[in-house]
Formats: structure tokens, sequence, C-alpha cells
């Protein structure tokens, strides 16, 4: 499923890369203008950080909306430019309670674990690594919501973040590989400024994983009479993902230089 998952996300990117450029390139300079301003205002510490406390749920909404878009490119739809806004007013709530969250992650670690590496005890060592497993779960869980905000759009704001937990813990080693690829897709995206894969190739790769992964869910669903430890052992990714395997098809250098011919 791995495999599959690296060609699809690829194909996906590469079909859609103008539309990706396009939307990271707004995102882009809406993030330097804020924090732009939240330079100005370096002189006045509090309200400095109070600009990049608001910077971030600001941003989530951006992402958010287009979250909405990968879905849709996830499964195999067309996406014009002005759909991948069209989602803020129905996202916002949802996108700053989770900008929020995300700045309260970073406040624990800038805070907790600095402070009990200074204690220079054995108790302080344990909290600092305490904080830092609490941390890095977070990170690993939080990655899903975006897309299971889509993917489940009835649950609410609090049923998704638990399920974000859920689906990290049952599928630790799944999340810890996307995670990986997260980092791969970032430090690609730094060499050409950000403009792709950046923040849009990010939110499609982690739906796509997401959007295969469930695939589980509904496999176990429909086999009640094995246990979920039976079933996770039985699961055949081959046919699950045999559809979307013949949609992807087989792609040659020709068909992925030129998509038209």
């Amino acid at each position: 499923m791995i495999g599959f998952f690296l060609k699809k996300n690829f194909f996906d990117g590469w079909d859609n890369l103008f539309l990706l450029a396009g939307v990271n390139i707004i995102i882009v300079f809406f993030a330097i203008g804020i924090f732009y301003a939240a330079s100005v205002m370096i002189a006045l510490p509090w309200l400095f950080a109070a600009v990049l406390f608001a910077a971030v749920p600001l941003l989530c909404i951006l992402v958010f909306a287009f979250g909405k878009s990968a879905v849709s490119l996830a499964n195999y739809k067309s996406v014009t430019f002005r759909e991948c806004f069209s989602a803020i007013k129905d996202v916002w709530r949802d996108a700053v309670l989770f900008g929020i969250v995300c700045d309260l992650l970073v406040l624990f670690a800038s805070v907790s674990i600095p402070f009990y590496i200074r204690m220079n005890t054995i108790t302080g060592t344990f909290l600092s690594a305490l904080s830092f497993w609490i941390l890095l779960i977070a990170v690993l869980s939080l990655q899903w919501f975006i897309p299971l905000h889509y993917l489940l759009p009835n649950d609410s704001f609090l049923k998704t973040l638990r399920k974000c937990f859920v689906i990290f813990f049952d599928n630790t080693g799944f999340s810890l590989f996307i995670w990986l690829y997260t980092l791969l897709l970032w430090a690609l995206s730094l060499a050409v400024f950000f403009i792709a894969p950046s923040v849009c190739g990010v939110v499609l790769a982690q739906t796509n994983a997401l959007r295969l992964r469930m695939y589980k869910y509904d496999w176990m669903e429909q086999h009640p009479e094995l246990s979920p430890k039976e079933a996770r052992a039985q699961i055949p990714w081959e046919e699950l993902i045999a559809e979307d395997r013949e949609t992807v098809g087989p792609r040659t250098l020709k068909n992925l230089i030129f998509p038209w011919k």
C-alpha cells in the first residue's frame, strides 16, 4: 500500500502542480506579511508574541480551506483555483481552534522542556523526556486532523481531535512514515522557495495517505466475525486498492511530461 501511495501522491501532485504552486504562493505571501508585521513590533515583546500567536490560526484558515480541494484531488476530481478558497466560510472556526492547539503545543515545548532540563535532576530529566514524547505523539497525531475533518465531515472538532490520536495509536508505524515523508516534502519545498510541494503538497499527501488507510476500517467493519487482531493481520490491501490502482494506471515518462498526448 505504501508503494502505491507514493506513486499516486506523486502523480496527483504532478498533475495539479500549477494549482498547488498558485495556492502555495498566496499562503507564503500571506505568511510573510504576517511575520513582517510581527517583526515591526519586536521592540514590544508581548505584542510581538501576540501577533505570532494569532498568525498560526490565521494561516490555518487558508490551509484548511485547501484541505477540501485536497480531498477532491485525491478522489481524481478537477479543482479550480477559486474553489481552493471557497471553504473558508465553512472551516474558519475549526481552523482557528486547530491553530490555537498548535500554538499551545509550541508554548508547551518552549516552556516545559527547557524548564525541566535546567533542573539538572533525575526528576527533571524524566519530565523533560516525558514532555518530549507527549509533544511527538501530538505532532504525529495532529497530522491527520485536516484529512479527517473532510473525510468524516459530520464529526465535531473534539471528536475529530480524538480520532487523530486513535488513528495514530492504531497506525503508529504508518504515521511515523508519513511524518518523515512530510519532512522530505518540506526539504524539497525549501529548495524552490516553498512554491512546491510546500503546504498544499503536504496536505494532499496526508489526505491521500488517510484516504487509502481508511479502506482498512471499511474492510474491518465488513468482517465483524474477526477479532481486531485477526482483521489487521488479514487486510487484503491489493484487493482494497485495486480500483485506485486501475484509475491511476501505468504512467510512462512521456505521459508524465506530456499528459495531454
